[in-house]
């Protein structure tokens, strides 16, 4: 694996990558997280396909976005970095956020998204978004005691009480570097609709969830709206590239090799 930037118009876009042959998987994070979430997942992984895990804007360690972008807009400038690297088409794996960014890219660019693989997909009604966006995002504003970090750190531990101290310690950098990154995506995520993207898919579907996770509770309806996508079901919690990195690699290998 190795890292590196790709310019675009509007600044620099940092990525991990594993080089390989055939259609190259984009992975997208989850919030708060960065392309770091998917190391373990990219070492795992037993396929050919070439694998690029992006930071988004305001995240990890690429360009922080000016003013406030929404769904589609961050979509589009990951699809700058995507055409920037010389990708023509490629399978999307997105987490959480990530997949709600990647569901955009799959709308935008039909003919070039082979597939679309989805760790919670957010099939959300307009009354759950309100809940939602009540509970995230949090107030992680740096202050001068850094009380904030304390915050930051027991909301970690929330989200994913099995993770080991390593893995927390990692999240806890991610998230702080992306206080204000984490703010935006939020005030904008529950604004999306989602559900009617995720019904227009055109791209073969797998859609992947745990029990453990936050958004397990809409996983059946998920599965209802669209029984034509493969459905696997995790371990792990919120961070199942980390915590299960070979179910994960194999639900994905599988997948792909069908498609084959």
């Amino acid at each position: 694996m190795k890292k590196a930037y790709v310019d675009t118009a509007a600044g620099q876009i940092h990525f991990r990558f594993r080089e390989g042959k055939g259609t190259p998987i984009i992975c997208l994070h989850q919030t708060a997280s960065s392309s770091a979430m998917f190391e373990a997942f990219m070492e795992i992984y037993a396929g050919d396909e070439p694998i690029y895990a992006l930071d988004t804007p305001g995240f990890g360690r690429s360009y922080d976005p000016e003013g406030q972008p929404d769904m589609r807009e961050y979509a589009q400038m990951l699809i700058d970095a995507i055409d920037s690297l010389g990708i023509d088409n490629f399978h999307i794996f997105g987490h959480h956020t990530g997949a709600s960014i990647g569901i955009e890219i799959a709308d935008l660019l039909p003919a070039r998204t082979r597939s679309l693989m989805m760790i919670g997909p957010v099939v959300l009604t307009a009354e759950e978004c309100e809940l939602f966006a009540t509970i995230y995002p949090k107030p992680f504003e740096p202050k001068t005691d850094a009380s904030h970090l304390m915050e930051m750190w027991d909301y970690i531990k929330s989200i994913g009480p099995n993770m080991s101290l390593e893995l927390q310690h990692r999240e806890m950098v991610d998230t702080a570097r992306a206080w204000e990154g984490h703010i935006k995506v939020y005030s904008q995520i529950w604004n999306q609709d989602f559900a009617s993207l995720y019904d227009n898919v055109k791209a073969p579907m797998l859609i992947m969830c745990s029990p453990d996770d936050v958004l397990w509770s809409i996983f059946e309806r998920a599965k209802e709206r669209r029984p034509d996508a493969k459905v696997v079901e995790l371990g792990g919690s919120n961070f199942q590239t980390d915590e299960v990195p070979e179910q994960v690699a194999a639900a994905l290998q599988n997948f792909l090799t069908e498609l084959n």
